[in-house]
């Protein structure tokens, strides 16, 4: 794995493979460097929809095909799994979901969590995040998992 902890065989599209390139040439953890340190964001284009002491929410840069709204869910404090949250992050992590499903008039979703190793989870980034994908309705959504 590389400094920046990402997994180019996970990538679903050309522009991203480029940007993870870049994030990789410059040896930072893309959700640290945009999310908690926000030193003018180069990698995420989307502004930050919800946020709290713990969490941020966004909208993906690369949706899944096939979805009315897919969100990235990231943990301020780099961590790899689930069980280095706090009882605060789990707290936040309800109330960011809460926040945004009501801000963006959500009412059907599927909530996934990626964690650890990006080669079983068919994650791209090693820092614990979750994903809220809401379904256009038309055909079925499809992610990776390992």
């Amino acid at each position: 794995m590389n400094k920046s902890g990402l997994d180019l065989k996970n990538a679903r599209k050309e522009e991203q493979i480029e940007i993870m390139k870049k994030i990789i040439s410059d040896g930072v953890c893309p959700f640290c460097h945009d999310f908690v340190e926000k030193s003018n964001p180069p990698y995420h284009p989307h502004p930050i929809l919800v946020e709290n002491d713990s969490w941020i929410a966004t909208r993906n840069a690369w949706p899944y095909d096939h979805t009315k709204e897919h969100l990235i869910l990231v943990v301020k404090r780099h961590i790899l799994t689930p069980e280095e949250m706090t009882k605060n992050e789990i707290l936040d992590l309800w109330d960011v979901i809460k926040q945004v499903k009501q801000k963006l008039e959500i009412t059907h979703s599927t909530l996934l969590m990626r964690s650890d190793s990006t080669g079983m989870t068919g994650a791209t980034v090693q820092h614990l995040h979750a994903q809220l994908v809401v379904s256009a309705g038309q055909e079925p959504v499809i992610t990776r998992v390992g």
